[in-house]
């Protein structure tokens, strides 16, 4: 097999790779599936590919997009439209989830869960699954009206949502009412008034 074929079938290799993962694979999984004994092999060939401009738009990291809901209370609970108002840019192997259907955006609103790290303005990521471990953060239905709260239980078995704030206003609520969970928070984007500061 020459260079240039090999080259062809380790790009092929590699773009199919990327379209799976969002990344390219190590050099140890090119030599494996090359049948290579050495890495060094791989590398030669990646390097080639890389000089020649053929990875360029492979080494980005491939992005999906995730819609932005609207807003979610970090303080009393206030309804979730589930609205899109956005698209937000996020890399798919930052996701837990390959499937984006699984996944929304809220933004954050009070001060409920500002010392879990989520100030008002944030983007907060919510992976879709209507059951949570006890000490998760979630996106709880109760009514008409969503909140975002840690999800625990009292000493006697009941659920409560209990917020995480310097601001002694906020009291857990024990959920003796029905209440369903919408999702779980994978991941807090600060806003960028938070990052500028």
């Amino acid at each position: 097999m020459n260079n240039s074929t090999s080259q062809q079938k380790i790009f092929e290799l590699i773009k199919s790779y990327h379209a799976l993962h969002g990344n390219i694979p190590s050099l140890g999984y090119i030599a494996d599936h090359m049948g290579y004994k050495h890495k060094s092999n791989a590398q030669y060939h990646v390097a080639m590919l890389r000089e020649s401009g053929m990875l360029d738009n492979l080494d980005a990291p491939r992005m999906v997009e995730i819609p932005l809901l609207g807003n979610i209370s970090c303080g009393p609970a206030l309804l979730a439209e589930e609205n899109v108002q956005a698209y937000v840019p996020i890399e798919a192997n930052s996701l837990k989830s390959r499937n984006t259907k699984d996944y929304f955006f809220l933004k954050a609103e009070g001060d409920s869960m500002n010392n879990a790290g989520i100030i008002e303005g944030d983007l907060v990521l919510i992976r879709k699954q209507s059951q949570a471990p006890w000490k998760s953060i979630v996106v709880a239905l109760i009514g008409d009206d969503a909140t975002l709260k840690q999800l625990d239980k009292t000493k006697d078995g009941f659920p409560v949502l209990v917020p995480n704030s310097t601001n002694t206003i906020h009291k857990p609520r024990i959920m003796i009412e029905d209440f369903s969970i919408l999702g779980i928070m994978e991941r807090v984007i600060p806003s960028a008034r938070r990052m500028n500061m």
